[in-house]
Order: structure tokens, then C-alpha cells, then sequence
């Protein structure tokens, strides 16, 4: 029998270490020993209270990478010892949404770290079927799988055509690996759009944006730099901020795609009929396709390496989640 310690979330910054029995597999599934866990927008929407999880109290964390120690009697022992990471998402398999190929939104799905205990833990459960072997990836890579899945995801639902004229509103890590996957796309621009002082300028345009825009004068920018001053082809929202949604549809041309990312899990409102009049595709996306964000690692295709700017303890858990939400921060992980 294993005590694992882990972070318990009971409500809206109660965040406790404790002591949690029995992770032992069952049949289909694995227990991974966590090396690596990062905080998202949606663990800091649960511990601001803003966003409810499914469960409480529960332990958070679903961008996982670790090493597989233990598994249940329906699965292989060859697994043991193998650098893995897993999906968010443990979908049932059968039912329509599962066997139309949409398994993210199967109603009967269990969901890591948001219905079922997750990953800022020194052990994790998830079933083998949701798991990828990655012992080529180091833990920090690992972990950013699931995250990069959710840019791929977004793009592919709408992609922007070569050439467009492309603004992401937000330079946090969903912000600059949109930046470097876009990239891949031929935009003619990327221009990322900031606060005046914030110190992840730079590092937007190391990762390949074209130009970074103060907040406060996008507007004057728009109608001087994009065509007839009507905006941009393609804008992604991946700033956090309920408000944001409004500025996008505002920049965004006719007839342009805004791609919505950001899980604050507050209400917001917008410009509707705006949105409506200009004829814009306002796209929604959330969890995506592990082996082709596997696969841009491990081409070297999506820089990481700049993007861990805290890596915390469980016992430091409480400090981690209050640092995560300092500007000058991109992606805070938690190390067991």
C-alpha cells in the first residue's frame, strides 16, 4: 500500500497538502509516479473560484509527465518504467459522440484533475488506453503536451489561410505556443497584443512574432496597418481575460475567425450583433491531439525551454498557485 501525498483543493484558495491512500491500479489502468504537473488558466480559475471542478474536494493538475510504476492486471508489465504522459480526457469508448470521433465531449467521460483526482500529486491514476510513451521527451517537455494539443486543436478547427494577417490577445504559455505553432501556418503577420509594461515582449518575438502592440493602441494600429482598417483575418483569444472576447470581435475584419481560448469560467458579454453584421466565425476549442504536439517536440518545431519561469514542491503549492497569477510569470510547475 502506497501513501501518496497530494494537493487538495476544498474551495476557493484552500489548497491543503495531505496524505492519500491506496493509488493501486485496477485492470485497465496505471499509476504514474509524477515528476512534472503544470498549473493552466482552468486550476487558476478553480482556486480563484470562479470555475467550479466536478468534484470536492479534488486534486488538480492535468498537464501530467512522469513514470509509469504500477500497473492494473488487464495491462502490460512492460510498461513499467516508461516515461509517459496522459490525456485529459477518459472517454467511454461506445457511445455516439465516442464513435463519431468527438471522444473529448463524451458525456460519460471521466476528466483528469477536473472530475477525478488529477496530477499535483506524487502519484496519478489513468487508464493505459489515454496514456503516450515519450521516454525521448524530458518530464519538462512532457508536460506541455497537453496544453500544445489544445493550440493544435484550436487551429485545426479553423485554420488561418497563408498569408493572413494574425493577432493573439494574451502572452501567456497558450499565447506563445499559438505564436510558434501559427507560425507554421505562412501568416504574413503576427502581432501580439500586450499591457504597455509586460515583460513577456521579448519572448514573443523570439518565438517568432512579428510585432508586439500595447494594448491601448490596437485600435489606432488596426486602422492605419490592416486592410481598408478593418482588422485582422485571424485573432486568437488566449488572454484570461473576460473582457477580451469584445476586443477580439472588435479587431477581427468581416468575415474573419476569431478563435476563442481562453477558461476563466467567468460569464462575459460582447458586441453580438457586431459579431453578427460582420459575419465572423467565433470558433470555441478545448483538448487536442497528443501525437502531433508530440511530434512538433520532438521536431524542435515548439520552444519550451523559456516558458517555465517557477518550478515548486507540493509543499509549495499554495505559494506556486499565488505566483502563477504575478505578470511576470508564463507557466509555473509543480515538481513532487
Amino acid at each position: 500500500m502506497i501513501k501518496l501525498r497530494a494537493l487538495l483543493l476544498y474551495g476557493p484558495k484552500d489548497l491543503r497538502l495531505e496524505n492519500i491512500k491506496d493509488p493501486s491500479p485496477k485492470d485497465e489502468w496505471v499509476l504514474i509516479r509524477v515528476r512534472r504537473v503544470g498549473i493552466c488558466g482552468t486550476d487558476k480559475a478553480f482556486y480563484k473560484g470562479t470555475y467550479k471542478p466536478g468534484k470536492i474536494p479534488i486534486i488538480p493538475g492535468h498537464e501530467i509527465a512522469g513514470e509509469i510504476v504500477d500497473v492494473g492486471n488487464k495491462v502490460s508489465k512492460d510498461l513499467v518504467g516508461r516515461r509517459a504522459t496522459t490525456e485529459i480526457n477518459i472517454p467511454c469508448r461506445r457511445c455516439w459522440y465516442c464513435t463519431h470521433g468527438m471522444y473529448t465531449h463524451c458525456p460519460y467521460r471521466e476528466v483528469i484533475g477536473i472530475t477525478i483526482d488529477g496530477g499535483m500529486a506524487e502519484y496519478v491514476l489513468t487508464r493505459s488506453d489515454v496514456i503516450h510513451i515519450v521516454d525521448d521527451l524530458s518530464y519538462e517537455e512532457a508536460a506541455f503536451i497537453e496544453p500544445l494539443a489544445a493550440v493544435i486543436e484550436m487551429i485545426e478547427m479553423e485554420p488561418p489561410k497563408p498569408l493572413s494577417d494574425v493577432a493573439v490577445i494574451g502572452s501567456g504559455a497558450i499565447g506563445l505556443l499559438a505564436i510558434q505553432v501559427l507560425k507554421l501556418m505562412r501568416p504574413r503577420k503576427i502581432i501580439v497584443i500586450t499591457r504597455k509594461d509586460s515583460p513577456k515582449k521579448r519572448l514573443a518575438l523570439e518565438l517568432g512574432a512579428d510585432e508586439t502592440i500595447d494594448l491601448e493602441e490596437i485600435y489606432d494600429y488596426v486602422k492605419k496597418n490592416t486592410r481598408e482598417g478593418s482588422g485582422f483575418d485571424y485573432v486568437v483569444e488566449a488572454s484570461g481575460d473576460p473582457s477580451a472576447l469584445d476586443l477580439a470581435i472588435n479587431i477581427t475584419r468581416p468575415r474573419g475567425v476569431v478563435a476563442a481560448k481562453s477558461t476563466h469560467g467567468v460569464y462575459t458579454t460582447f458586441d453580438y450583433t457586431k459579431a453578427i453584421v460582420k459575419e465572423l466565425r467565433i470558433i470555441g476549442s478545448r483538448c487536442g491531439p497528443f501525437e502531433k504536439a508530440i511530434d512538433l517536440l520532438r521536431m524542435k518545431l515548439v520552444k519550451i525551454s523559456k516558458l517555465v519561469t517557477g518550478v515548486y514542491s507540493l509543499e509549495e503549492g499554495r505559494k506556486a498557485f499565488e505566483k502563477s497569477f504575478e505578470r511576470e510569470h508564463i507557466k509555473i510547475h509543480l515538481e513532487p
